[in-house]
């Protein structure tokens, strides 16, 4: 095999970011006959097992924290988490200003921002501690997910791409802020896979923290919800997963 497609997750192949449907799960193991499967999202590899285990489906390259962590065959090949100075000047930013987030370290969502949508955390638990800064320090994070209301958001980009510039900060949503390690980014994680393998990729995604993804990809597929800014890097747009045809 020669070609691999590689999907995002929420909004893409988990559309409802609850569950897969019954006709995606078919699509994508009719794809797995006839090509390597990957999936690269924001989400930590034990999220990415959830959706394993949900449909019985094995990713033979998981990207997880948008290229924090690169796994390829069951070998990790990436790992990088914030600096964690770095990351200690971020945290203590977002609550002197009283900016909802919630640092991910692989285990668990930490922070002071906790989803009432339970269904949509795929086992992953959030905590609350009542001294953010002393629970995060020494802790490895490999992204800070930032969730501000819709009417603030960016404002609150332009603050954090301001102060802080060795990062990547990248709006994936009106209320959604992610921040990941500098040059750590699913496309820079799709070209890693490209060359290390040699391989063709068809990307499938939704939203803009997929945009350098499609952009590098040899096929590019997006979402009919997906953004104007999407859907210029696309070559084909579908309603749904399953209607992918290549």
């Amino acid at each position: 095999m020669n070609s691999i497609i590689i999907t995002d997750l929420d909004g893409t192949f988990v559309k409802d970011s609850i569950s897969v449907s019954p006709a995606d799960i078919l699509k994508m193991k009719k794809m797995q006959e006839e090509m390597l499967i990957g999936v690269a999202t924001g989400r930590s590899l034990k999220e990415i097992t959830y959706i394993e285990e949900q449909t019985g489906i094995k990713f033979d390259i998981k990207i997880g924290f948008t290229g924090a962590i690169v796994e390829s065959f069951g070998k990790k090949i990436v790992d990088t988490a914030l600096d964690e100075t770095l990351k200690n000047q971020i945290i203590a930013f977002l609550v002197e200003h009283h900016i909802k987030f919630d640092a991910l370290d692989g285990e668990a969502r930490i922070g002071t921002y906790s989803s009432e949508n339970l269904s949509k955390s795929w086992n992953m638990s959030f905590h609350l501690p009542p001294n953010v800064k002393e629970a995060l320090e020494n802790t490895r994070i490999y992204k800070i997910n930032i969730r501000p209301n819709q009417d603030e958001g960016i404002q609150i980009l332009e603050m954090l791409k301001t102060k802080f510039d060795s990062v990547e900060i990248c709006q994936s949503g009106p209320e959604r802020i992610e921040i990941t390690p500098l040059n750590i980014t699913k496309g820079k994680a799709i070209e890693l896979v490209k060359k290390s393998h040699e391989l063709k990729v068809v990307a499938v995604g939704d939203s803009e923290n997929d945009i350098d993804m499609l952009a590098c990809s040899d096929y590019a597929i997006c979402i009919a919800h997906a953004s104007e800014a999407v859907q210029a890097v696309s070559d084909t747009v579908v309603n749904n997963f399953y209607e992918i045809d290549l």
